[in-house]
């Protein structure tokens, strides 16, 4: 499963929000189980947005959906104007899946 989220922050927070990512992860570091696909960073929204998408492996949806959460709940209350939310995803293969059909080939 991917699972996506979408945050925003000030510019004036960038290298705070940077640092507790890092730091977060020492303290809570992140469970085998979930690995992230891609980050990807850049100006809009509130300054700052941010597209985090996680692979979470099959069965532990559940335990990697409420890691996740501690994590945005933590940078909600850390850094000032934070906003996040999440989303489940699907590749193309599984959208296609989800129809009966076979992805094309691209």
């Amino acid at each position: 499963m991917v699972y996506m989220i979408e945050a925003t922050y000030p510019g004036t927070t960038a290298a705070e929000a940077a640092n507790y990512f890092v730091e977060r992860l020492k303290v809570d570091p992140m469970p085998e189980y979930v690995k992230i696909r891609d980050l990807y960073t850049f100006a809009g929204g509130d300054g700052i947005m941010v597209l985090l998408f996680y692979d979470i492996d099959d069965g532990k949806e559940k335990d990697a959906t409420d890691w996740i959460g501690r994590a945005v709940v933590a940078f909600l209350q850390t850094i000032a104007g934070y906003k996040a939310q999440g989303r489940i995803v699907h590749t193309m293969e599984e959208a296609f899946q989800l129809i009966d059909m076979q992805a094309p080939a691209v």
